[in-house]
């Protein structure tokens, strides 16, 4: 399979499949969910169930169109644990947040009883960005889900992480534990976290990937700068996975080069039984057509 590299060649290669998956979304009311949810249908990779309160949909457009089911139901928590139930039952491939609070839709896909999330699982959370001064596809974690990662948190992210690039068809991903410079500071708690990882990463632990740091982002991404330093890294400026040693910094550089460097965006859960579509009220259509996409590959 030739690597994907770009949000483009993933719809083309999710088209190529001729499968669509099922979509179930909670309360797509708002323009951007609803937008991406159609287009999705329209590129032929997903069919969708909404569920919600018909008020305040077009109803007659939803019922005319053949891809599309809705189901009446007007509580969103309700709404949240009925689509939680339908995805857990095999009645739904891929799970979708719309217009509703996260911490609402996150109870149900967290219950112990009627949840996705098997006993143990760490869930966090996967970004890919294109990013217009960048070869290629870059994989992230975790902007939006765990504040400070430990060990095994981090440890679970580079693992769905291999995961995640494999299925982009990337043999050897480079993964580049970030931090603000490439200096280990035993004073940071989470340097530590890194030293192990690499050395379980030397062992194999992680299959074929290469796995570095701590580094910074330019020996991380950017190889005319990086050279500069004159760090011996196998990164090389070529990472495909970068992995923050927090959420502030996650958070922040997701948000960054959205905003400066025209980035586009889309992401995932992972942990979960089935892949979950959490994104952001402040998302865009596009972004959130992407976390389709991405959610589409699996």
């Amino acid at each position: 399979m030739h690597p994907i590299t770009s949000f483009s060649e993933l719809t083309k290669h999710l088209q190529n499949t001729n499968e669509r998956k099922h979509l179930v979304v909670v309360n797509p009311s708002d323009v951007q969910t609803f937008e991406a949810v159609l287009r999705a249908v329209d590129a032929g990779l997903v069919h969708a169930t909404m569920l919600g309160d018909s008020k305040h949909y077009d109803m007659a457009f939803i019922e005319a169109h053949p891809m599309l089911e809705f189901i009446e139901c007007k509580d969103l928590k309700a709404a949240s644990e009925r689509a939680v139930a339908m995805v857990k039952a095999g009645d739904g491939d891929i799970l979708m947040k719309g217009l509703v609070n996260t911490d609402v839709l996150l109870k149900a896909i967290l219950s112990k009883e009627h949840g996705l999330v098997p006993y143990g699982n760490v869930v966090t959370f996967i970004a890919a960005m294109e990013i217009p001064s960048y070869p290629k596809l870059l994989f992230m974690s975790d902007p939006a889900v765990i504040p400070a990662p430990n060990l095994r948190q981090r440890t679970a992210m580079i693992e769905y992480a291999v995961r995640m690039t494999g299925n982009f068809g990337i043999a050897r991903p480079k993964i580049a534990l970030l931090h603000g410079t490439e200096k280990p500071n035993p004073k940071l708690n989470f340097m530590d976290d890194y030293l192990h990882i690499i050395q379980e990463a030397r062992k194999g632990v992680f299959g074929d990937a290469i796995v570095d740091g701590p580094l910074d982002i330019f020996l991380a991404l950017n190889p005319e700068l990086g050279s500069i330093k004159q760090v011996n890294t196998p990164i090389q400026g070529d990472a495909d996975v970068v992995i923050f040693p927090g959420f502030e910094a996650a958070n922040v550089f997701y948000k960054t080069v959205i905003t400066f460097a025209g980035a586009e965006m889309g992401g995932i859960l992972f942990g979960t039984d089935k892949p979950v579509v959490m994104t952001s009220r402040s998302d865009t259509a596009a972004s959130k057509f992407n976390s389709i996409a991405l959610a589409g590959i699996f």
